[in-house]
């Protein structure tokens, strides 16, 4: 079963195709009602990714928000595997901004 929604993995496709003609478009997606995906390129071969989470607490990995967040995340690293994007081990706690708690990583980019 699928829990990443079609809009996010479509994103994920475009930002894939993008990077063949090198002009990858940002990514900005909701992933459910509490959690957001934004992926912006560096400009030195690695783009930063970026979950946005509303939730009570900030455990220091998005993975440690339980199996669910796991599943979604599994999902979307292996969307950017498929494109020869490598994701990060973890996506870490980084700062918390108007409640919204931000987990950031690098992706390497092919």
């Amino acid at each position: 079963m699928n829990h990443v929604p079609d809009a996010a993995l479509d994103a994920i496709d475009a930002f894939g195709e993008g990077l063949l003609v090198g002009d990858p478009p940002p990514i900005t997606e909701r992933l459910r009602s509490d959690l957001r995906l934004v992926v912006r390129t560096t400009g030195d071969g690695t783009a930063r990714c970026r979950f946005e989470t509303e939730h009570t607490q900030t455990p220091p990995t998005l993975r440690d928000r339980g199996s669910f967040v796991v599943t979604i995340v599994d999902g979307t690293d292996s969307r950017f595997r498929a494109w020869g994007i490598d994701p990060p081990e973890a996506y870490r706690y980084t700062e918390t901004v108007d409640g919204s708690h931000h987990y950031e990583g690098r992706l390497r980019l092919p």
